[in-house]
């Protein structure tokens, strides 16, 4: 029985793949369908086109939406989903007496500075964002922080999606090219490196750069066109039309970078050991000179067993592109690349990142395999719907906030839910930050390092974490401003699922462990905020105060149960301590509810 068992798991990977001609037919890869809002039954409901896709399946299935969510609950819902933040007591307040006053809140929220650095967020995770190397020694990158501050600039800027991706791959080929778009670069020098320690014959540096290649490849390829194209390094992919050529005509595009700005403490093939250079504050992935080294298959991956040369190209799926003449300081190859990935005509492109924004806002995308839009990912549950919001993208520019708009606006997002979707773990800190009234709101610099366990210090030989007693306003800022050790995530954020850094994370475990409880229940940092935030509450009553600490961590006014539930509360526990204390202790439970923790 466990071999029949057996065999039926590993049946499908060997069926054999799709033929490039059959791939070809797969829904992600048509052209955009030009489908009109269909028609619906209950014309009052919806609020915009978007709407009609959504309430038709309804109809189809003979279901109907769920009522409208009350005022308070969709203000702190859409203040979450934009900015990462709690709405302030006089915010729910300005909703609960005016509902109609609703879009004007979405275009605050969307001018708010802290909407970059909430949806700049999701970016860096799909970029594999960190501030050290990792691997042996974890070297620390001194100005990795600058592409994250790019990142979050670019989404307050509202810039175009078109600009956006040229400048991550070929920010120093484009027109305009600056520091700027330099630091862009970034993105291929995200991923871990172990720069120190990679061998120093020429055989163990031709293997090591190709490894680094192919995390660039990999990456590329599923963060901006959702294929999988990694798996075919070594052999023809095995569930989806991407052949082995493939990889390596991508690899022609990337084979004339080279790193500028190297990571202080690596070593070069003489043995001499890198300095930090001041004058050198960008670390990119750039091209030096016009001429490309020739692109060679690898036979199993390996740089020392090479086969037939490979030009630059787009997989076979698709139609080819032409490159230009090298320019005169580069290969002009990325800029090229770039370009193709997307123009407006390039429609997997424009699902992949359309599926995103609707992931971020709904807790799932329209397709559930937001980097995997091939034959082994999964089917769109609303595919005229996916259509029309990348066609809505293209329209603006590729300018993300008019999408945004347009679904918060719709009466679709304005539901009351009945899957309940937890804060990210950096959303968590910072709403217990802000609750408590300690939230730091300094945006960009260098990541800071708040407080750890001094047990959990020597787990860091290199690239040390300080030992910190106390914590004040430096430590306080936003999470995604912590320094990213990939040797060391802060336990908090690691117990609430936030990504390890090595890969690109196109969307990120909800697990529910005891330990989440538990860590909340007894980490020194939720403790003391509990405590700034019952001081902050303070009032000349009990019950006034009671009614501030919910106003300022839940966003509403306890009912009458819960009210006098509390006043017990914190009458047996002063009879034992004081009252500043029973007050802490009832912050505490509020920041342990899953009321405050979940997003209705």
């Amino acid at each position: 029985m466990r071999f029949v068992a057996l065999i039926a798991l590993t049946a499908p990977l060997c069926a054999k793949p799709p033929s490039v001609e059959e791939g070809k037919s797969h829904w992600a890869f048509q052209q955009l369908s030009a489908a009109k809002p269909p028609a619906v039954r209950n014309t009052a409901w919806p609020k915009n086109d978007l709407d009609r896709f959504i309430l038709a399946e309804l109809e189809k299935n003979g279901c109907a939406p769920a009522p409208e969510a009350d005022p308070a609950t969709l203000i702190r819902r859409v203040t979450l989903d934009l900015t990462g933040l709690l709405p302030t007591p006089e915010e729910v307040s300005s909703l609960i007496l005016d509902p109609a006053c609703y879009e004007k809140v979405v275009d605050r929220l969307l001018q708010s500075p802290r909407y970059g650095e909430r949806w700049g967020r999701h970016w860096l995770d799909l970029a594999r964002y960190a501030d050290s190397s990792g691997t042996h020694n974890d070297l620390d990158r001194p100005y990795a922080w600058k592409y994250r501050d790019y990142v979050i600039r670019s989404f307050n800027d509202d810039k175009p999606y078109a600009r956006f991706v040229a400048e991550q791959l070929a920010g120093d080929e484009i027109d305009g090219a600056n520091e700027e778009t330099l630091i862009a670069t970034g993105f291929g020098r995200n991923g871990p490196s172990n720069d120190d320690n990679m061998g120093k014959t020429d055989d163990a540096l031709a293997q090591y750069r190709a490894d680094q290649l192919d995390d660039v490849i990999s990456t590329t390829s599923s963060v901006l066109l959702g294929l999988t194209l990694g798996c075919a390094r070594c052999h023809d992919h095995k569930t989806d039309p991407l052949l082995q050529r493939d990889y390596y005509s991508l690899l022609a595009i990337f084979n004339g970078t080279e790193k500028h700005g190297l990571v202080p403490g690596t070593q070069d093939k003489n043995d001499k050991r890198v300095k930090l250079d001041e004058s050198i504050q960008i670390q990119a992935l750039v091209e030096k000179t016009p001429n490309v080294p020739p692109t060679r298959l690898m036979l199993r991956g390996s740089a020392l067993n090479l086969g037939g040369e490979v030009p630059p190209g787009v997989p076979a799926l698709f139609q080819p592109i032409s490159f230009p003449p090298p320019g005169a300081k580069t290969s002009l190859r990325r800029r090229t690349l770039a370009i193709w990935i997307t123009a407006p005509e390039n429609a997997l492109a424009w699902r992949v990142i359309a599926n995103r924004v609707w992931q971020h806002h709904f807790g799932q995308g329209i397709v559930a395999s937001p980097s995997n839009f091939g034959f082994s990912g999964a089917k769109p549950t609303h595919p005229e719907l996916l259509d029309y919001l990348a066609r809505q993208l293209i329209v603006n520019g590729g300018r993300f906030k008019a999408l945004h708009k347009l679904i918060l606006m719709s009466a679709t997002y304005r539901q009351s839910r009945a899957t309940l979707q937890r804060m990210e773990a950096e959303v968590l800190r910072d709403c217990i930050l802000q609750a408590s009234g300690k939230l730091n709101d300094t945006m960009g610099g260098p990541g800071i390092k708040p407080r750890l366990r001094a047990d959990l210090l020597p787990a860091s030989q290199r690239n040390k974490w300080p030992l910190l007693k106390k914590e004040g306003p430096e430590q306080w800022r936003r999470s995604v401003y912590i320094y990213q050790k990939r040797q060391l995530l802060m336990p908090m954020l690691e117990l609430f699922d936030a990504p390890t850094t090595t890969d690109s994370c196109a969307a990120r475990l909800e697990s529910t462990v005891p330990t989440q409880a538990l860590v909340l229940m007894n980490d020194e940092f939720v403790e003391e905020q509990a405590h700034y935030l019952a001081r902050r509450a303070s009032s000349s009553t009990l019950e006034e105060t009671i009614q501030r600490l919910f106003r300022f961590s839940l966003g509403h006014e306890p009912t009458e149960a819960r009210l006098q539930q509390s006043l017990d509360f914190v009458r047996v526990r002063e009879a034992a301590s004081s009252r500043d204390q029973a007050l802490t202790d009832l912050a505490h439970v509020l920041f342990n509810s899953s009321e405050f923790i979940y997003i209705r």
